[in-house]
């Protein structure tokens, strides 16, 4: 597995019948860590989307959130002994991609490179928020990524994890190594704060209308 490079899993072609063999993830996690390029490419067709909707939504930035997905499936290919087949694996793969994007984030803020500082006051600026602006669901939904974006460091991961992605509580728990009455405290800070911050804008919106 040493000699292995990432580029070398997209040269690989998997026939239909192969990838019907691959879909239980038992199999192909045991076949990876065997150094099957074949069902390490299946598990990145699997799963890649669900590690960039994450990383994405730690990031804000298409780039960086690529460049993480890269780096995790990296990782996730060094590390797959690692892996029990007790656990989860889309839990597993979230710890890996949660931290990669996070070391990410926290390089940018060093660079002076991530200023949401101004972002929903931005959104207000350009009527994002207004009545009549007939607000779907989808638009609402990245308001409130934006908005996640300025909560503390865990208060953003378990919101993003529980509310956003969709985890149970005791799979965030898991992913960031938190105990239940940490993920319990930090989401109902974050829920709270995101809430107040959308009522502070809806007033600020009235208020220019």
């Amino acid at each position: 597995m040493s000699n292995f490079t990432l580029p070398d899993f997209y040269r690989i072609i998997i026939d239909g019948q192969q990838k019907q063999m691959l879909k239980n993830i038992q199999e192909i996690t045991d076949r990876v860590k065997q150094g099957d390029q074949e069902a390490f490419r299946a598990l990145v067709e699997t799963y890649q989307q669900y590690a960039y909707s994450l990383a994405f939504r730690i990031l804000q930035n298409e780039e960086e959130a690529r460049d993480a997905v890269q780096e995790s499936f990296i990782k996730i290919w060094t590390k797959i002994c690692d892996f029990r087949s007790s656990q989860k694996f889309t839990t597993w793969m979230y710890r890996i991609v949660t931290n990669s994007a996070l070391d990410r984030l926290r390089a940018l803020k060093r660079r002076g490179q991530v200023g949401l500082d101004q972002i929903p006051e931005m959104l207000v600026r350009s009527n994002t928020l207004r009545p009549d602006s007939q607000l779907d669901n989808k638009e609402i939904a990245h308001v409130i990524r934006i908005l996640a974006g300025k909560l503390s460091e865990k208060q953003q991961l378990v919101f993003i994890l529980r509310d956003i992605e969709g985890q149970t509580s005791e799979e965030v728990e898991q992913i960031l190594d938190l105990t239940a009455n940490m993920v319990k405290s930090n989401l109902y800070h974050a829920r709270n704060a995101i809430r107040e911050k959308l009522l502070t804008l809806s007033a600020i919106e009235r208020r220019t209308i």
